[in-house]
């Protein structure tokens, strides 16, 4: 099995390349390819920089990354998140924004041969949240299709906004769910019928379901997520870091639908939590080898990959804690691991 692994050029990464179990491919030129994803006729990437861009890319002879057609702006700063819709035309993309917030929500027209086009839609998010420093205004987070619907997760205004995609790639607001003042949901996904989402600025996950017909969630109180001890950031290498200690900030969610379970990477606490999807509870929490882990994916054997991006490793978990973590790729500034099918 072979990934594609993004990263932040900024903090030294190589770009868009691709890992597998004989090490490392040559990596692609493209700044900060934080976000990757695997689409039916292209691999698309997101550069988190102000302003936005997406590029696709197709994979030659030998894991070869060549460029396909030309980039295109997201139409906002520091897009973080994208994915294709189920139909294959469109590009979502999620715009964090700015530190003042200007999150927004693009739809890029997808071709028959995988190219992007220029958005169709740009839509801007409103509103702000109780934290002073990462609340001052929207941020979208994540953006995801389901029941039809296309939801964006927006951090600085606690909300899940839901979406109807029109044929000309237009979106119409169809509902929004209002989450606890302070929660920061970051990511979403689902396991059946239900819902989990975590907030980074909470150290929480709330798990509940999504009405269709409404295009809303209902969901349960919370759950706190492990708190730890934070990496010593002066321990780590220099690559521009603060040394103060963050706080625990969640950031993946990963279901299991075989185990029935939902984990959930937690950076500065530097763990991966079990979660129990039917009321948010935790299981165990494990260490994942690594500072700051971002994305991770469940393996064929149920262990996790988990982008480590301050010490710039991919590590392999084994969520059970039965067996130590062990670094896989090394990878300065490691963002997303997006498996190649």
């Amino acid at each position: 099995m072979r990934y594609l692994l993004g990263d932040y050029t900024t903090e030294g990464g190589p770009g868009l390349v691709v890992a597998g179990p004989d090490g490392l491919g040559a990596a692609a030129a493209v700044v900060n390819p934080t976000w990757v994803h695997v689409g039916p006729e292209a691999v698309y990437t997101l550069t988190h920089t102000e302003p936005g861009f997406a590029a696709a890319w197709r994979l030659g002879e030998d894991f070869a990354l060549d460029r396909a057609g030309q980039g295109q702006s997201t139409g906002g700063d520091n897009p973080c998140h994208g994915t294709v819709d189920p139909s294959g035309r469109w590009l979502l993309v999620a715009n964090y924004g700015d530190g003042e917030g200007g999150g927004s929500v693009a739809v890029l027209p997808i071709g028959e041969d995988g190219t992007l086009g220029e958005a169709t839609d740009v839509f801007k998010l409103s509103g702000t949240g109780p934290d002073a420093e990462r609340q001052t205004g929207p941020h979208a987070h994540q953006v995801v299709c389901h029941m039809g619907r296309v939801l964006a997760v927006d951090l600085g205004a606690d909300r899940i906004h839901a979406f109807d995609l029109g044929a000309d790639g237009k979106l119409t607001p169809a509902g929004t769910t209002a989450l606890e003042p302070g929660f920061g949901p970051r990511h979403l996904a689902f396991l059946g019928d239900r819902a989990i989402v975590v907030g980074e600025l909470a150290n929480a996950v709330a798990v509940g379901s999504f009405d269709e017909r409404s295009a809303t969630f209902s969901f349960l109180a919370p759950v706190a997520l492990p708190a730890g001890e934070v990496a010593d950031f002066a321990a780590l290498p220099d690559i521009g870091l603060e040394e103060d200690a963050p706080r625990p900030l969640p950031a993946a969610v990963v279901p299991d639908p075989e185990r029935d379970l939902v984990y959930v990477t937690v950076r500065g606490a530097d763990q991966v939590a079990t979660v129990d999807p039917a009321d948010g509870s935790l299981i165990r929490s494990v260490p994942v080898g690594g500072a700051w882990p971002r994305d991770a994916v469940l393996t064929a054997n149920g262990t996790l990959l988990v982008s480590c991006q301050h010490s710039g490793v991919v590590t392999r978990v084994d969520p059970t804690g039965e067996a130590e973590p062990v670094i896989e790729w090394t990878v300065p500034g490691v963002t997303c691991v997006a498996p190649l099918t």
